[in-house]
């Protein structure tokens, strides 16, 4: 029998009173996990992947769950091959730019944990990637990964960091659609548990990274926090102008969790950072508010005690919360004064002055505190309001993994379409750019967080080269298929993008706000690259598909190109996918199958009939 995730209020007595929680149950707990949220299967409705670590015998749990639209959550049959296990990350991309969201995921220490990337067909159904297509970082302990444009080809990147020397890997996507690993940034660095943030903090329009962790470049060694500025070739250097140990040197701190967003409504996203600090400092668990000055350094504003995360990353979430146009946040873990664990929420009181006030929630929530925790936004019942989910240990038993719903009175106003698009095509020197720009709508004046989403496909060969996640035009127009994060190009209304192929190309944009609702996107804009009619010559793809002696033949005419191998059963199921280059066979029973073969250029699709 498949169990049942029912999204209604799941009644807890806390002193005499009745409160909202609805917990994943016995079978779900988990501690230094994390969620990924989005619709998979593109029914219209959000999906739920989680991944932790269970209570001894340290394993890995986790589930699929997947939203029929009727206010529940099954989860998934057959193989799950998402599997973060701990202090990790899971997170959507379009890796191959077919328009389905991909999952890359890593995470350590327990048995059954891995890291890979996980292929969607389109269906919700996930396959293991080929890592000689999509190389993986196996290194021992991976506790970061994800995906974006690091080189601003408008092809998606991705990353594995991991502890040690030469494990802190990016692999840049090449035209073909292969990867090369690349230690050049960050292989010297000698790290422990590596937590990545990706963010384009200087509105420069290249994403850059800041990492927090336990280091060994110190004698003795520390915790650490800094950033590292994008070149916009997808080169990163350490960035002094926010080195946080020159405000103060009890700042070094880290293992914990950095959350952006623009507090003050400047423009330019703003840090709160917690995390440990060397040998127990007396700054250990506490954390702290910086604004962002105008992309040059950081300056503290705000500090608040204690709350020791005691886990890697996810320990921390900005949000608008109350749909009030100023960000909240939501904190946890073990309370020093208290002597317990605590789940804290601080309401955004002052965006002048950076300043929060901690609100206890207990007259509306049964909220467990926890530490080693994992936080994630996403509206899980869809009234237009962002809900929270959380795992970690928890003050009412040893692990919990489930989520709160949010009752606030108003819900999230979704921004206008921005205005003033414009795409200038320079194609005059040595390399192609591309140069994006917009104004901001007028709904989002006085507000703080907003981001924007960029969509950008090729229509000559129906490559996605940004894929927004988002329904783009139609009846759900700006709808997103992808919960709780920002725009793919930051604050910035304006965006670089070198060396796009020849193509007749599609674009549009549309705001986020600072609940991460998407308004709706603008009208699409057109241009145009090069000749795209000498593409129309390369699009052919006819290979040779046949079936003989109970197998199925592949003879691929594209040499070797990689292609995606799809077999549907009759009812339109899939059975198999598979990435192939070159000439292909395998063993399938008697019955009648549709076999696809598609690549960044075309698509081919026929029928065969396999008999013993």
């Amino acid at each position: 029998m498949k169990k049942i995730f029912t999204v209604c209020l799941l009644l807890v007595a806390l002193n005499m009173q009745a409160q909202q929680f609805v917990d994943f149950g016995e079978e779900f707990k988990m501690w230094k996990g994390d969620f990924a949220v989005g619709d998979i299967n593109n029914n219209g409705y959000l999906d739920i992947i989680f991944s932790g670590e269970e209570d001894g015998p340290w394993h890995e749990v986790g589930a699929i769950l997947m939203n029929n639209g009727a206010g529940e959550f099954i989860p998934q049959e057959g193989d799950r091959v998402i599997r973060m296990g701990r202090s990790g990350n899971i997170q959507f991309g379009d890796i191959n730019g077919n328009g389905h969201l991909d999952v890359i995921f890593a995470g350590w220490g327990c048995e059954g944990s891995s890291q890979g990337i996980a292929l969607n067909d389109g269906h919700g159904v996930f396959t293991l990637a080929d890592e000689e297509l999509y190389p993986v970082n196996h290194a021992t302990t991976v506790t970061s990964c994800g995906f974006a444009d690091f080189n601003l080809d408008g092809l998606l990147d991705y990353y594995f960091f991991a502890n040690d020397k030469d494990n802190c890997i990016i692999y840049f996507q090449q035209p073909d659609g292969s990867f090369e690993p690349s230690t050049e940034s960050f292989g010297n660095y000698d790290w422990i548990e590596p937590e990545v943030t990706v963010i384009d903090f200087d509105n420069d329009g290249y994403p850059d990274i800041f990492i927090t962790c336990h280091s060994r470049e110190f004698d003795p060694h520390q915790k650490w926090s800094g950033l590292f500025k994008n070149d916009g070739f997808g080169v990163f250097n350490y960035f002094a102008g926010t080195d946080l140990a020159a405000i103060d040197p009890n700042f070094y701190q880290g293992n914990g969790t950095s959350s952006w967003g623009d507090i003050d409504g400047d423009g330019y996203p703003d840090l709160l950072l917690n995390g440990d600090q060397p040998n127990g400092g007396d700054g250990d668990g506490n954390f702290r508010v910086f604004k962002n000055v105008n992309g040059t350094s950081f300056q503290l504003e705000q500090e608040y005690s204690k709350l020791r995360q005691g886990g890697v990353g996810n320990g921390s979430v900005l949000v608008d919360w109350d749909n009030d146009g100023k960000l909240d946040f939501f904190m946890g873990g073990w309370n020093f004064i208290d002597n317990k664990q605590q789940t804290a929420f601080y309401q955004g009181t002052d965006p002048a002055t950076f300043a929060f006030t901690k609100s206890p929630l207990s007259d509306t929530y049964f909220l467990p505190g926890v530490s080693e925790a994992g936080y994630r936004i996403a509206d899980l019942n869809d009234d237009g309001k962002a809900d929270l989910l959380f795992c970690g240990f928890g003050s009412i038993g040893h692990r919990v993994a489930g989520y709160i719903f949010n009752d606030s009175p108003n819900a999230s106003v979704p921004p206008a379409a921005p205005t003033n698009l414009n795409a200038d095509v320079d194609e005059g020197g040595d390399e192609i750019m591309v140069t994006f720009s917009w104004a901001a709508p007028a709904s989002e004046a006085g507000k703080h967080g907003t981001t924007y989403n960029l969509s950008l496909k090729n229509a000559t060969t129906g490559k996605w080269f940004y894929n927004p996640m988002a329904v783009v035009g139609g009846e759900k127009n700006g709808w997103r298929k992808v919960a709780g994060r920002m725009g793919n190009v930051f604050y910035n209304k304006s965006y670089e993008l070198y060396d796009l192929p020849e193509g007749h190309y599609e674009w549009t944009v549309q705001a986020i706000n600072g609940a991460y609702f998407g308004g709706a996107f603008a009208d699409v804009q057109k241009f145009t690259i090069g000749n795209p009619n000498s593409i129309q010559q390369k699009t052919t793809l006819k290979p040779v598909v046949y079936a003989s002696n109970g197998k199925l033949f592949v003879k691929n005419n594209g040499g070797d190109k990689t292609g995606l191998l799809r077999v549907y059963a009759v009812d339109g199921s899939t059975l198999m996918t598979q990435s192939i280059s070159g000439n292909f066979e395998t063993a399938l029973n008697q019955g009648v199958y549709i076999v696809e073969l598609k690549n960044d250029l075309a698509v081919y699709k026929t029928k065969i009939v396999i008999t013993k």
